[in-house]
């Protein structure tokens, strides 16, 4: 009778391993993952000063490059448009005590100087000239002259590169160094 009941037990044993591979193979899981995207904005600019050395009054003075002298590349991952603001130039040994005002108008006066941008690849006067935009103190996309559109970088990696125009006073107080800072900023697209 033992034998008996052995049997049965193996019996039901085998057919349980028998079943066991073929139910696994039949049956499927799933694990839904949800991720939350961040987006990232940043810019790189691969030149940090522009030294333009001695300069004259009423004098106008260009970018080694003028076109392509500053590259801007998207560092982030998201579609950004390229903004540009200046400043007044301040005299380095006493900030507070002098400076050029940094003009609105693209003419240069006493102790009033000009900044201008020129995007590589953009159209040109029709003497050939490079055709440049004024930068001011309000913050203003960058645009191409060719179009009117903004300067975008949709993706990590995509640049596009600049040069810088100035045109110094047309009177100003000798033996000082003036500096100013321009500010490049990426905006969500």
């Amino acid at each position: 009778m033992k034998a008996g009941i052995v049997g049965i037990v193996l019996a039901i044993i085998l057919a349980l391993l028998l079943c066991v591979p073929a139910v696994a193979q039949n049956s499927t899981g799933e694990v839904a993952i949800t991720m939350n995207t961040e987006e990232v904005l940043g810019i790189t600019l691969d030149k940090e000063a522009w030294l333009v050395g001695d300069v004259s009054s009423n004098t106008t003075y260009k970018t080694d490059l003028p076109a392509t002298w500053c590259t801007i590349t998207n560092a982030g991952n998201a579609n950004v448009n390229i903004h540009i603001k200046g400043d007044d130039a301040k005299w380095v040994d006493v900030p507070t005590a002098y400076k050029w005002t940094l003009s609105a108008d693209e003419v240069s006066g006493a102790h009033e100087y000009v900044l201008w941008y020129h995007i590589a690849g953009d159209k040109q006067t029709d003497e050939g000239k490079m055709s440049y935009t004024l930068i001011t103190t309000t913050e203003e996309p960058m645009k191409w002259t060719r179009d009117g559109s903004t300067l975008n970088l949709h993706a990590y990696g995509e640049y596009e590169q600049f040069g810088l125009k100035l045109l110094t006073p047309t009177f100003f107080y000798s033996g000082r160094t003036m500096s100013v800072t321009i500010t490049i900023s990426a905006v969500a697209a």
